[in-house]
């Protein structure tokens, strides 16, 4: 079985492909104009729901622990809070990285943990917004303008699902072969006699 074939089924086993695709609806949301985004985010915000319940309850029935949980919430909270979610390329570093740290954390259920990453950045997402939105509102500053997001925006929700779940599943991967020993050892050139 080829790598692709082994993240494929993993993917699936994780429940990531209604994640996937609820990303890819909201991606479309942020790229339209008009009243047609708020139906289209509606959509892809419910889908984004259920596929997070969906990949909490299969990663807490797989056996991911409440420690482990915690640290992805705190990965979350720290992503949603620095991360904009217009910038690719900070959303590969970001989530990526994210990803390395809780797939690590979770041995063979890392890839669980990479998913739920990914899961909880909608909620993450808006319980930040609410709660600046607050913070603003204390302050008695003016609430925050929509800019029009550059074309390339339309691509992040979707980076971040999967760079989460990529760099988990292959940190936690890295892990358990460097535990079992199956992890290829440099050799020296020079042979000993």
């Amino acid at each position: 079985m080829s790598n692709l074939q082994r993240l494929c089924r993993q993917a699936i086993e994780d429940r990531l492909p209604l994640l996937v695709m609820a990303a890819i609806v909201v991606g479309i949301a942020i790229g339209m104009d008009g009243d047609g985004r708020r139906f289209v985010n509606g959509i892809g915000g419910v889908l984004w729901l259920v596929g997070a319940f969906l990949i909490f309850t299969r990663s807490v029935a797989a056996g991911v622990t409440w420690r482990q949980i915690g640290l992805v919430i705190a990965v979350i909270l720290v992503l949603s809070s620095q991360v904009r979610p217009t910038d690719p390329v900070w959303a590969v570093i970001g989530f990526g990285w994210g990803g390395v740290i809780v797939g690590f954390a979770g041995r063979d259920l890392g890839s669980k943990l990479g998913a739920m990453l990914g899961a909880l950045w909608l909620p993450a997402h808006v319980l930040i917004a609410v709660v600046r939105a607050g913070i603003r509102e204390l302050r008695d500053q003016p609430a925050a303008l929509r800019t029009d997001p550059p074309p390339t925006a339309i691509f992040v929700p979707l980076i971040m699902v999967l760079a989460a779940w990529v760099f988990a599943a292959l940190a936690a991967e890295w892990r358990m072969s460097r535990a079992d020993g199956k992890l290829l050892v440099p050799r020296s050139p020079v042979r000993s006699r």
